[in-house]
């Protein structure tokens, strides 16, 4: 059935929604029954100052996968800062002539993530219009944070130039110093300077995930269904939010969680958010095999397509940071380093060259290519 257009009526709100959202939590539920460490949902006790709320992007690629990846984007950013998401309100606009079980689907989506970080749903928005000719997710997403208010001084927020609105983590001993002296600022950019920088998990993966879920049919011509099916699992490890919480364990400095732009992205917010430059090793930074394979059938750089489910961390104690990442089942491993000038070098090899600022998302540009394409083969009316 056909959803009518405008705001979703209230047949659909109890059908869809409501009845979505309860069943999708009992199945949770069941599934999870013998673990010990099932996620809890809602807010847990705590300051009201402690909880942040912010709106997120609204996410553009792969519409079948629109809800889960909505919210893994939204408890990722929000991660990064030092901040665990615990309701997820989100808006749904549907183009003319969506079915209602598409809904359904994307609510189930939504609910599936959602739960799996222990996070809530809350209100539900949706409308049908003219405007979109694609599902669009977008939410308002609150958390607390997961870790001290020392995190972060205004000094530090001077030195890093960023707003007390994009707030980076910054707990390492660099940030204990005094709020009101100039001098202090510059201290703590030294300090940075000689963190070292870990990546956890592996670049790309939202990227090859999305392409996976959007290609597949032509990709089986090409690839083993073994390994397609592996790549479509994905979606279960995008999450960076016990990463993230693991990390602040050890001496961090800052967190980048690489989403729209990729791993070449979060290598510039990172330098932002520090106030330092950057010296990377290329051949250090982690790829799976299926990722170089699948983004070099399309001709997509790796490097610069959505990097959901790896996390940009300079430490000031790489090997503890590493240490407490392996021990949450996380492959970490140091790729460079904070540097105390501007530079922004990325190493190749004996091949040297500079990091540009972040240009349109590989995997957005490649979408938009082939949808001109298709454009310009269709015969004119």
């Amino acid at each position: 059935m056909d959803l009518r257009y405008g705001s979703a009526d209230e047949n659909v709100q109890k059908r869809s929604i409501q009845d979505i959202i309860l069943h999708e939590r009992q199945r949770f539920e069941k599934e999870t029954l013998k673990n010990t460490e099932v996620p809890e949902c809602g807010f847990k006790s705590g300051r009201e100052s402690d909880f942040e709320s912010f709106e997120t992007e609204p996410f553009l690629l792969c519409p079948p996968r629109a809800g889960e990846l909505a919210v893994i984007s939204a408890v990722n950013r929000l991660a990064a800062r030092g901040i665990r998401a615990r309701v997820f309100s989100p808006v749904i606009l549907l183009p003319s002539g969506t079915q209602e079980d598409a809904l359904r689907e994307l609510m189930a989506q939504i609910c599936r993530a959602a739960f799996a970080d222990g996070i809530e749903t809350g209100e539900v928005s949706v409308r049908v219009t003219d405007a979109v000719t694609r599902p669009i997710v977008i939410g308002t997403v609150s958390g607390e944070k997961f870790i001290q208010d020392r995190w972060e001084s205004p000094a530090d927020r001077y030195a890093s130039d960023y707003s007390a609105n994009d707030r980076s983590v910054n707990n390492c001993p660099a940030s204990n110093h005094s709020a009101n002296n100039r001098s202090a600022s510059d201290h703590s950019a030294n300090d940075r300077s000689s963190c070292d920088i870990v990546l956890a998990g592996s670049v790309g993966m939202e990227g090859t995930y999305i392409l996976v879920s959007e290609q597949f049919e032509l990709l089986q011509k090409r690839f083993p269904m073994s390994i397609l099916m592996r790549m479509k699992g994905l979606g279960r490890e995008l999450s960076v939010l016990r990463a993230a919480e693991a990390a602040m364990s050890s001496s961090v400095s800052a967190m980048v969680s690489p989403g729209e732009g990729g791993f070449f992205a979060g290598l510039w917010e990172l330098s932002r958010k520090t106030g330092c430059g950057l010296d990377i090793d290329l051949q250090a930074v982690p790829l799976l095999q299926e990722t170089v394979e699948i983004t070099d059938f399309f001709g997509i750089n790796p490097y610069a397509m959505r990097s959901a489910g790896c996390l940009l961390i300079a430490s000031g104690n790489a090997e503890k940071t590493i240490l407490c990442l392996q021990e949450q089942g996380r492959t970490a491993v140091r790729i460079g380093k904070l540097t105390g000038n501007k530079e922004k070098i990325i190493r190749n090899g004996e091949e040297i060259r500079y990091l540009d600022r972040p240009q349109t998302d590989a995997l957005t540009q490649w979408c938009k290519d082939q949808e001109k394409g298709r454009r310009q083969d269709r015969p004119d009316p």
